[in-house]
């Protein structure tokens, strides 16, 4: 049970210091995008060093428990589990970063110069939070969505069997620079529990798109895991 409750764990937090890095950035404009960016990189480089140890390195992203489970690395039943302790733990962090921020943000524009008296609902933030195509059309935002939870799987998987050690790091800086392409153009943060948390905290409702960016992250992930197993063979066998 303890390798479940880390992802479980795991993901809430990285849930957390996303969203509450999104919040911060986009509502009282503490630091930039990148800035954004970095936190995300820098907290799954800290969840796989605190929680890695007790959950075959630490996944907290069912994209890369389904390549895992495709290359050996844990059994089909331990993904079933690692899934459902990834979604369960990204709703949670979801819920308590945004049950946390909402009196903040509406304190803080209350107080504001302005005068305002409008206010922010968890619904609003929920909604927000969904992957969409506002900047892009849906075909080129599901191709930017697939390529980098591609390469960021691909190379967190790669690293787990090749260089478990640097692991942590090799998967925080893959997050860190598909990131910085993706989230501008898709919102999407190449993780199906991330995704679908905000979906089931709204109701399964807002983003009209959301099946799509899900299963074009598993189609991914799956793709992602065949290429692993290629590159992962020994020298010999690949020659």
């Amino acid at each position: 049970m303890r390798k479940y409750f880390s992802e479980s764990f795991g993901t809430a937090f990285l849930v957390i210091f996303s969203t509450v890095a999104l919040v911060y950035v986009s509502t009282f404009q503490v630091g930039q995008m990148f800035d954004q960016i970095a936190i995300l990189g820098l907290s799954l480089v800290l969840m796989m060093f605190v929680f890695g140890p007790f959950s075959d390195g630490g996944h907290f992203n069912p994209a890369v428990s389904l390549a895992a489970a495709l290359n050996k690395q844990i059994t089909w039943k331990t993904f079933g589990f690692y899934l459902l302790s990834q979604v369960i733990g990204a709703v949670v962090g979801l819920f308590l970063a945004v049950s946390t921020l909402i009196p903040v943000i509406n304190s803080q524009m209350s107080a504001s110069s302005t005068g305002s008296t409008s206010s922010v609902s968890a619904s609003k933030i929920y909604e927000t939070l969904q992957p969409a195509t506002s900047a892009t059309s849906l075909p080129v935002a599901l191709t930017i969505e697939a390529v980098f939870t591609f390469f960021l799987v691909f190379v967190t998987v790669l690293a787990f069997q090749k260089m478990p050690k640097q692991a942590p790091v090799i998967a925080g800086l893959g997050l860190t620079v598909s990131t910085f392409v993706a989230y501008p153009l898709t919102g999407g943060l190449l993780n199906p529990a991330r995704v679908l948390a905000p979906a089931i905290m709204n109701g399964l409702g807002g983003s009209a798109h959301l099946w799509f960016f899900l299963l074009i992250e598993i189609l991914a992930a799956a793709l992602a895991g065949l290429a692993v197993k290629y590159y992962a063979k020994d020298d010999e066998a690949a020659a």
